[in-house]
């Protein structure tokens, strides 16, 4: 057997590549690219049209599930769209003719007057131009409620009237009468044309008032100016009069407080005149200043004392008419009627007719009637032999023996 021996070694060298066809396709694959990258720059700088907009919140839900293929069994073939050939034309009605506004129903009248002397409600009623009927309907309905005989002159009296749209006649549909401050009677007419009643009492409350000024001419004209009620403002006086001469101790500029408590209802109206619970008056220009409290101690009746507990009840009065004013002082003076001077042994006090005079002290009636030039008198007698009389008088009540106080 021949021993070949090792087998050839083959050796491969590197040399220089010949040109071939490689160089011609990428020369051909640079230009493609080149190509393409110019026409993308020219579409990138044309002018392109908006995106359309996006779905919104509401439309994407339907149109995605629009987009969900349904199952084919329950496909439907979409509904064909009518041809102009076949639609209806339906002529639409007309407008309903706008319709006239019913007119509002009349609004009742409110208004009022006031009882005059010897007047009566039906006089009242018929002078608002009411039927007969309604008038003795509506006092008929009132009587059992409230004395209309015993209603005061100047008695207000609210109504209210409904006027006919055809004549214009007037017709009742209510009517309200205070007869009292806490006390309302009110008249209503039903659906029906009857006349029912109705009585409300209102409740009431004690308020305090406090009215303060100074005296400007009259003592009486500024208080009620302050707002001082008439009845309180004479309790006062009154109360006053043991220490201080109304006709000369009050100067201009003197000044007077008073505490005042009044009960009210509760829709605002006075019940009572008030009562002076304490009050301050300065006289002489200032040079004296009293005051007065009202107290009530046991076993003795209620009225005022000063600041030292006394009681300001005097044994006369120094001023026996309020509201008045002095036209004779005591002493001489030139008689008018004999035409000589003597001596005038009293006090004239000028006063209108009617003029209410207070006894000067606690006292019994001893003498009352004619008693020659002094006219209509009275005598009183009061403790400790003092004794005072009243001349003049245009009418005297008490009778001889009467105890006054």
């Amino acid at each position: 057997m021949l021993d070949e021996g090792p087998a050839p070694k083959r050796i491969v060298t590197s040399s220089s590549p010949r040109p071939s066809n490689n160089h011609n396709t990428i020369r051909t694959v640079g230009v493609l690219l080149g190509g393409l990258a110019f026409a993308a720059i020219l579409v990138w700088l044309a002018p392109r049209d908006p995106l359309p907009p996006s779905p919104s919140a509401e439309t994407a839900p339907a149109e995605i599930a629009a987009a969900e293929p349904a199952p084919l069994a329950l496909q439907e073939a979409p509904a064909e769209t009518p041809s102009a050939d076949d639609t209806v034309v339906v002529d639409a009605p007309p407008p309903a003719a706008p319709t006239e506004p019913e007119p509002p129903a009349p609004s009742p009248v409110e208004t009022s007057a006031r009882l005059k002397k010897g007047g009566t409600v039906a006089s009242v009623l018929q002078q608002f131009g009411l039927a007969a009927d309604d008038v003795s309907n509506a006092v008929a309905a009132l009587k059992p409620h409230v004395r209309l005989n015993r209603l005061p002159v100047g008695q207000e009296i609210t109504v209210k009237l409904l006027l006919a749209e055809d004549d214009g006649k007037p017709s009742l549909v209510a009517l309200s009468i205070r007869p009292e401050p806490k006390r309302e009677i009110t008249l209503e007419r039903d659906k029906d044309g009857d006349f029912s009643v109705e009585e409300e009492i209102f409740d009431t409350v004690a308020r305090l008032q406090r009215a303060s000024g100074a005296v400007e001419g009259s003592v009486i004209v500024s208080a009620e100016a302050a707002g001082v009620p008439r009845p309180a403002l004479v309790e006062m006086l009154r109360a006053f009069s043991w220490d201080v001469n109304f006709q000369h101790d009050i100067k201009v500029g003197d000044r007077f407080d008073v505490l005042i408590e009044q009960d009210w209802t509760s829709d605002g109206w006075p019940v009572d005149a008030g009562r002076v619970l304490w009050a301050e008056l300065t006289t002489g220009g200032g040079e004296q200043s009293f005051s007065i409290y009202r107290f009530k101690p046991q076993d003795s009746e209620e009225f005022f004392y000063n600041g030292e507990g006394e009681s300001v009840v005097k044994a006369l009065l120094r001023t026996p008419l309020n509201m008045s004013r002095i036209s004779s002082r005591f002493g001489m003076r030139h008689h008018p009627v004999l035409r000589f001077t003597r001596l005038h042994a009293g006090v004239d006090f000028a006063a209108p007719p009617g003029t209410p005079i207070l006894a000067a002290g606690a006292g019994r009636v001893v003498e009352a009637g004619p008693n020659g030039g002094y006219g209509r008198w009275i005598k009183i007698s009061h403790s400790d032999g003092l004794a005072t009389s009243y001349a003049h008088l245009s009418r005297s009540r008490p009778a001889c023996g009467a105890a006054r106080a």
